[in-house]
């Protein structure tokens, strides 16, 4: 049976679109038509059962061991977001392979012993360009336990996919982001520890107009929350022309661009 590595590995991408997988929680993976793969907030372990007693309670689709990517993005430095089980792992088996995230991220690499030159620092608000793709972030509100968490904006190749990280909504602090544009959404509904519920991300699909939104950070732990059919209902309410999309962890979605 293939694996989802393999998967990821074997599938070509056109031009002008990006392909998307989900890994449960907040995690995502993507491949660009460059063939580069980049992963945001990969939790692929039991690491927070074990510091904080979080039961994970669905499997990851994918072994820390396994992963082969050019680019980590983290978007806090929450365990969940920032998994010291699963990135050692990834950087000893991807030599190259980039770490980025807002400053207590990169604290938090240099804690796990990445080498300084493998590290990018991301702005609480502002424009990085890495391995070429062009990363736009906006300071999330996740709280004083998060204070430089960010929400990034990623544009692959005219494909522009806007992950809420773990936020309230805040249609002010994310305008500038709606402002570029995005075709795919990405955002949590989870409804606790400050984060958007379900309704709050249907409204914020009204607000960013992508073509496609994706929820996400449900159903991992009991106490996360998450109500995807609540978002279903809500986005047919609230955002009537965007695509509304619910996938199970390992599943894929090719997105294309608008322009």
């Amino acid at each position: 049976m293939d694996s989802l590595q393999m998967r990821i590995d074997h599938t070509t991408v056109p031009v002008g679109t990006v392909q998307v997988w989900w890994l449960g929680g907040a995690g995502f993976a993507f491949k660009t038509a460059a063939g580069q793969v980049w992963l945001v907030d990969p939790y692929l372990t039991d690491s927070v059962e074990r510091l904080f007693g979080f039961k994970r309670m669905c499997p990851p689709p994918l072994r820390p061991d396994e992963v082969r990517c050019d680019v980590v993005v983290c978007t806090h430095d929450h365990a969940d977001h920032l998994d010291a089980d699963t990135l050692p792992a990834i950087a000893r088996n991807n030599p190259n392979c980039v770490f980025a995230g807002p400053a207590s991220c990169v604290k938090g690499f240099r804690t796990l012993g990445f080498a300084p030159g493998r590290l990018v620092e991301l702005p609480v608000s502002g424009t990085t360009r890495i391995a070429g793709v062009t990363v736009d972030t906006v300071n999330s509100d996740h709280g004083d336990a998060a204070p430089d968490a960010v929400t990034p904006l990623f544009d692959f190749g005219g494909v522009r996919v806007l992950h809420s990280g773990d936020s309230s909504l805040c249609p002010v602090r994310f305008k500038p982001l709606y402002d570029l544009r995005p075709d795919l959404l990405l955002p949590c509904i989870n409804g606790n520890f400050g984060n958007m519920n379900h309704i709050d991300a249907a409204q914020m699909a009204q607000q960013a107009k992508p073509h496609t939104v994706i929820p996400h950070h449900f159903w991992l732990f009991v106490e996360h929350g998450g109500d995807p059919a609540g978002f279903l209902y809500a986005c047919k309410h609230f955002c009537p022309g965007v695509t509304a999309k619910i996938l199970k962890p390992g599943e894929g979605f090719h997105c294309p661009g608008r322009n």
